[in-house]
């Protein structure tokens, strides 16, 4: 598995202990248990964007749902249908259509996931823009008179 990318996420301790034990039980209730704590908390645990992107990457790391062993699968079976069909000259050209229209398909969902994910990942970004008028040394308004007043009087 050397051609993985390798995935940085930094996670609190705690936060990762709530990540594993989740996702060997896939039950809340389930994984406070395990761990003493209440399921609200395990829930908010889950629910932070850093290990809900732990929880998706490990999960979808794991046997044929990992798309480089998804990729290999598919891969494998359409050479196999293209040996089938030099061997026996028998197949239809369909068969071998359709498997390479489901690869394309599986390779453009994942590209769009990626890409709407990328955005996600944008849009939470904001621009501000912070404006501070000094018109006296305590601000206008009621506070900025209230502090002028009692400055005077004393």
């Amino acid at each position: 598995m050397t051609d993985q990318p390798a995935l940085v996420t930094q996670i609190a301790p705690e936060a990762l202990s709530v990540a594993e034990a989740y996702l060997k039980s896939m039950n809340i209730a389930d994984t406070a248990g395990d761990l003493g704590i209440s399921e609200q908390e395990v829930t908010t645990y889950l629910a932070k964007k850093e290990v809900k992107r732990y929880v998706d990457t490990v999960f979808m790391d794991v046997g044929y749902r990992n798309k480089f062993k998804l990729a290999s699968a598919l891969d494998g079976i359409i050479e196999q249908k293209l040996e089938e069909l030099d061997e026996s000259e028998m197949g239809s050209n369909k068969d071998i259509a359709d498997l390479l229209a489901l690869a394309h398909k599986m390779r453009m969902e994942e590209l769009k996931a990626q890409t709407e994910l990328v955005k996600a990942e944008h849009s939470q970004i904001k621009q501000q823009t912070n404006v501070q008028i000094n018109e006296t040394p305590f601000g206008s308004g009621n506070y900025g008179e209230l502090m002028q007043k009692l400055l005077k009087e004393g």
